[in-house]
């Protein structure tokens, strides 16, 4: 399958210049690919003290730490004795002393040289066209702390680090199934960087594990520092501000869909992974829904959709209102409203648009500025100026009332990037609120809806369940559903096996108490 995907990989490797038989061959040609290159570290020697076995090893200074090379490798090659074992060549034999297998010996120095910028020591031996490759090093990494970005109520509170490696490990450690299969190749010309694909192979579609294999062996690309790199080149609808792809950095949450049939993507070096394909309500969904009540965490979904309409309209449904339709308001209200506009020189229209600028501008100042003292800025920032600014006839009261509440209900929306997704489609409908009114509005809300109904995240509607309709998904996400009663997964997802593996024991139980409770009062009677 990968063969015919990544067929210039593969190309490439059969041009590759080979491991050399001659020591010096081999040390001139990586002296020459790392010309001043000072953490780069060649050591020759004899291997058990003998003359006529010459080695070499080849590694970065700074990703290994000397110490461990002189005892784990150096010390072992040196002190042991080549005549305890006879019947094994000088190759096979320092193959034994570091338990190394077929996997981890390559004959392309292009391979062999991936493993030292890795982290790894290559053996070379003179009289042979193959080079060992050793991985002791441990390269500096950060340890598992809890997520900065995405806070954690309740659940497990470790997140991803750099290293992909542990992040394999910690999905390993919450998916203990044979069918999690864990794919990796190799992406950035200069950057080298793994990317890992993960799924659930009994779970996910087959379908979408294709495509997303296609659409990542696709990329030609210099350089991979972050994952949006990743995400801009397989998306979606690339000029749509909604996110067809899910991001996190919390491994119960990658865990939790990865259950569901989606498949993750991970990359070396960033501690966020994606997910894919992802549909609009996830982005409203939180962990912590499955870790409380199903009652509270139902109210807490319908207030975050509530959030996300008021975001969205509350700026052009009070400028529509206070423009065009001043009899939907009550007489005493439309009064205090007249009042305290009256001293401003500009229509609400502009006063509105200024302070939806201004917010913006001091939410992005909170966070360019140093952590201690972004919080303070932004809260500050708004009460003095906010304040200011009414007292100076600039801005009317009710404007700053209802620009704080669109804020305070835009980040009620749990992820960052439909957070941000949210700004224009805002700013949209207060343009259409100035020039139409609720009929402008009436049109941006059913063409949104339109937009919404037209994406697609790799083939799976991104308005599922309401477009297409499917009453049993529809109602999961109405409200979040007991977990003994959400027996399958979306077919839209995960066609191959839809049902979870849980049993109706709960719902059975509860069944016949109800019969037993009714069969009581019969009797009663």
């Amino acid at each position: 399958m990968f063969n015919k995907i990544f067929n210039k990989e593969e190309a490439s490797k059969n041009n590759a210049k080979t491991v050399s038989t001659s020591l010096k061959t081999n040390k001139h040609t990586i002296e020459t690919l790392f010309t001043n290159c000072s953490d780069l570290t060649i050591r020759e020697f004899k291997i058990a003290n003998n003359r006529n076995f010459s080695a070499m090893i080849v590694y970065i200074n700074n990703l290994i730490q000397s110490d461990v090379i002189e005892s784990s490798v150096i010390k072992k090659l040196i002190e042991e004795d080549y005549n305890n074992h006879p019947h094994l060549n000088i190759f096979e034999y320092t193959k034994s002393i570091f338990a190394v297998n077929d996997k981890n010996v390559y004959k392309s120095m292009d391979d062999v040289i991936l493993s030292i910028l890795k982290g790894s020591i290559a053996l070379f031996l003179d009289g042979e066209s193959k080079a060992i490759i050793i991985s002791i090093g441990k390269p500096p990494e950060r340890a598992i702390t809890e997520p900065t970005v995405e806070t954690v109520i309740r659940g497990p509170r470790e997140g991803f680090t750099e290293s992909l490696t542990t992040n394999v490990a910690l999905l390993r450690k919450k998916i203990r199934s044979t069918d999690f299969k864990v794919e990796e190749l190799t992406l950035g010309e200069n950057s080298k960087t793994t990317v890992a694909i993960t799924y659930l192979a009994n779970v996910a579609n087959p379908k979408i594990v294709e495509e997303i294999r296609r659409r990542i062996g696709k990329i030609t690309i210099d350089s991979i520092i972050g994952m949006n790199y990743i995400k801009e080149y397989i998306q979606d609808e690339a000029f749509s501000a909604f996110p067809t792809v899910f991001s996190t950095e919390r491994p119960d949450v990658v865990a939790g869909k990865i259950f569901e049939g989606k498949i993750a993507i991970l990359a070396d070096g960033t501690p966020i992974v994606c997910t894919a394909p992802a549909i609009f309500f996830e982005f409203l969904e939180t962990n912590e829904d499955f870790f409380i009540n199903f009652i509270p965490a139902t109210i807490n979904r319908w207030i975050r959709y509530t959030s996300l309409l008021i975001s969205i309209l509350l700026p052009g449904l009070y400028v529509a209102i206070t423009t065009f339709h001043q009899e939907l308001i009550q007489t005493p209200l439309l009064i205090t409203f007249i009042q305290t506009h009256a001293s401003v020189p500009y229509p609400t229209s502009t006063e509105t648009f200024f302070l939806l600028v201004a917010y913006q501008i001091m939410i992005e100042a909170g966070i360019r500025m140093p952590r201690a003292v972004g919080q303070s800025i932004s809260i500050i920032g708004a009460l003095i100026i906010g304040q200011s600014a009414v007292e100076a006839g600039l801005i009317s009261t009710p404007v700053i009332i209802v620009v704080a509440i669109t804020y305070i209900a835009s980040f009620a929306v749990p992820v960052n990037e439909m957070h941000n997704a949210l700004t224009l489609p805002r700013f949209i409908f207060m343009v259409l609120g100035t020039t139409l009114g609720l009929f402008g509005l009436t049109c941006g809300y059913l063409v949104l809806s339109l937009k919404l109904i037209s994406i697609r995240s790799f083939g799976v509607p991104y308005a599922t369940p309401i477009a297409p309709t499917s009453k049993e998904n529809l109602l999961d996400i109405v409200i979040r559903k007991p977990l003994w009663a959400k027996l399958k997964r979306s077919p839209k997802v995960s066609d191959k096996n839809s049902t979870k593996r849980q049993t109706r024991g709960h719902l059975n139980l509860a069944i016949k108490d109800i019969r037993k409770a009714i069969d009581k009062i019969k009797k009663s009677h």
